[in-house]
Formats: structure tokens, C-alpha cells, sequence
């Protein structure tokens, strides 16, 4: 085959794969100015560069001095590649992986033309330059070596696509399920909203009646303050009150030193049972975000929140697009995450 052997062939399939990630991510990285991990794939290898390098040095055999035929190749060679890959992973997941929409002259964001020029140029660099490189390596292995490295790297390699084929057809069946979830999403959003609302009146009720429990104290006495405490809305006091002071709460002679026990336990009581409302407001709001943290990564009570697998698909790929109209709200859920898992790790560091 066109001077190389099937070992050769895996091989250079396997290191254009690994070269063309090194290029996407590098590119990409300096493009977004922060690190990124590009690709299909997880681990460090694209296989849409290791189809088209193969497909070139394979056609290109007998012409690497032609430059106009490896540009012709490489520009109408590579277009129909990201043309069909494209539009497969469209058609199987709902989503692309790259977009053009922004470029000139592109044909619905799946290509444009100056990429293809881009390509052109590539397919000389490449058979002038990086193939004499990469041909070299496998050249004196012997069978032993081939096998051993071949076999590392496609156990590696095969592993890491099923979990990628199966983490993007979860993300097609989470983008049906999110624009189902837009609704409950919604109204949950706006439970919680009240549910602040709520912690916060609770937190400004006590403090002001344990605040006015003491001016009263303080201007009138303990006798005037159990007086207050019986009379006033702070009910969750007043049983406690009651149960100091049942027997002489009703006249003006009660003693100083019950009247003043009766007024400790009044407040501790306010401080313990709104320390408790508080703690079952928060519990509710823990749990109502927990299950909108559910609903916004497209799942149910069956499926759960985004395994890391697929949150990281999304997250090594901000330019991915879909026609789906929930898919940005979805990629805005991973990314969200990502962020308060940060910002939980730098917390944990401290």
C-alpha cells in the first residue's frame, strides 16, 4: 500500500491523530487566550486529522514535488471531509463540533472558503515537511515494537470513543429532555426566588423582635419584658414564657429574679427556634437547587445531573453549535458548574 505496510499505516493514522490535536488545541488556545483540550475526544488525538493526513499521504504518493496537486488536494480533499463529518455528527448527535457561521463565504457554517485554503496550504506542509518526520519513526521497529505501541495506544484510543459516542448521544437525549424541563425549570427558579425571599424576612423578623425583646428589657424592666414577649407576635417564645413564669405572669408583683429567668429563656427559645426555621428554609432551598441543578442538565430523577465525561465534552468545546434550541442553555449549565467546581476547589485549598 502505496510503499508502507498495515502496521506503518496504523501507526501514522494513530500520530497524525495525536498531531492534529496538538494543532486544534494549540491554535484554539491561543485564539480564546486560556488552555483547551479540543476535539471528539478526551484524550489527546482527533481523528478527523488522522482520516484526512492518511487519505493525503495516500493519494499524494508519487506527487509530493506537485505543489499546485497537494494544495488542489488538501483544499477540495479536506473540505468534503469536514463537509461529511459535519453533517454525520450532525445528523447522528444534534450538534457539530465547529462552526463557520461567522466566516465569509461559508455553506451553513459546516465550511467556508478560506478554510479550505487553509487546508491547502496544510497539505503541502504536511507532504513537504511533517510526513518525512512522522514516516521516519516507524521505519526500524521491529514487529514486536509495533504491536506493543500499536496496541497501547488503540486500546486507549477505542475506549476513549466509545465513552465519547456514548457521552454525545446522552447530550442528544438531555437536549429533548431540557426543552421539555423549560416549564418546571422556570417554576422552580421562581420558588427558590421566594424561598430567599422568605430565609430573608425570617432572619429580619428575629433580629428585630429579639432587638425590641431587650430595648424593653433594658428601658422597663423585666417585668415589662415577659409583658411584651405574651402580648407580641413572637409566639415561638411564649410557651416558654409561660412555662417560667405560669403562675404569676398575670399580675404586676412577679419576681424579679423569675421575671428575669423568664426573659433569658425567651430569648434563647427565639434564638433556637429561629435558628431552626432558618435551617429548615435552607434544607428546602438546598434540596429545591439540587433538583433545578437536575433540570437544567436536561435530566430527571432517573438520569441525574451530567457525568463529568459529558459536562467535559461540552466544556473542551465553547464553539460546538446544534440546532437544538436548548443547547446553549445546556453548554451554559456545564460551563456553570464548571465554574462553582473551581471556585469549591480554591475554597477547599484555603
Amino acid at each position: 500500500m502505496r510503499g508502507y505496510t498495515i502496521l506503518q499505516w496504523l501507526t501514522f493514522f494513530m500520530l497524525y491523530c495525536i498531531l492534529g490535536w496538538c494543532f486544534e488545541s494549540s491554535y484554539c488556545s491561543l485564539k480564546s487566550g486560556h488552555l483547551q483540550n479540543r476535539g471528539f475526544c478526551h484524550g489527546p488525538w482527533i481523528p478527523l486529522y488522522g482520516v484526512g493526513s492518511c487519505l493525503l499521504v495516500f493519494f499524494a504518493h508519487g506527487h509530493e514535488g506537485h505543489l499546485l496537486y497537494l494544495f488542489l488536494l488538501g483544499f477540495f480533499g479536506g473540505t468534503s471531509l469536514e463537509l461529511i463529518t459535519g453533517l454525520l455528527m450532525n445528523h447522528i448527535f444534534h450538534m457539530r463540533w465547529w462552526d463557520y457561521s461567522q466566516n465569509p463565504l461559508n455553506f451553513r457554517g459546516y465550511i467556508c472558503f478560506f478554510a479550505s485554503i487553509g487546508w491547502g496550504v496544510m497539505a503541502i506542509f504536511l507532504m513537504q515537511v511533517v510526513h518525512k518526520f512522522v514516516s521516519s519513526i516507524p521505519a526500524d521497529w521491529s514487529y514486536l515494537t509495533f504491536v506493543i505501541i500499536d496496541t497501547m495506544l488503540y486500546t486507549l484510543f477505542t475506549e476513549d470513543v466509545v465513552f465519547s459516542v456514548i457521552a454525545a448521544l446522552e447530550l442528544r437525549e438531555r437536549l429533548g429532555r431540557l426543552a421539555r424541563n423549560s416549564e418546571e425549570i422556570q417554576n422552580l427558579r421562581r420558588s427558590i426566588g421566594e424561598l430567599y425571599d422568605r430565609i430573608g424576612e425570617a432572619k429580619q423578623e428575629w433580629e428585630q423582635g429579639a432587638e425590641e425583646l431587650r430595648a424593653v428589657q433594658q428601658n422597663e424592666g423585666n417585668v415589662a419584658a415577659v409583658k411584651y414577649v405574651m402580648e407580641s407576635g413572637m409566639s415561638l417564645a411564649k410557651n416558654t414564657v409561660s412555662q417560667a413564669a405560669s403562675s404569676t405572669i398575670g399580675t404586676a408583683s412577679l419576681a424579679a429574679d423569675t421575671a428575669k429567668g423568664a426573659v433569658g429563656q425567651a430569648a434563647s427559645s427565639v434564638k433556637e427556634s429561629a435558628g431552626a426555621l432558618l435551617r429548615s428554609l435552607l434544607k428546602d432551598k438546598e434540596r429545591m437547587e439540587e433538583e433545578l441543578a437536575v433540570l437544567e442538565d436536561g435530566g430527571n430523577a432517573e438520569s441525574g445531573k451530567m457525568h463529568w465525561w459529558t459536562k467535559t465534552m461540552l466544556r473542551n468545546n465553547p464553539d460546538a453549535v446544534s440546532e437544538e434550541e436548548s443547547f446553549k442553555a445546556l453548554k451554559e449549565a456545564a460551563m456553570k458548574r464548571q465554574k462553582k467546581e473551581s471556585q469549591a476547589g480554591t475554597k477547599s485549598k484555603k
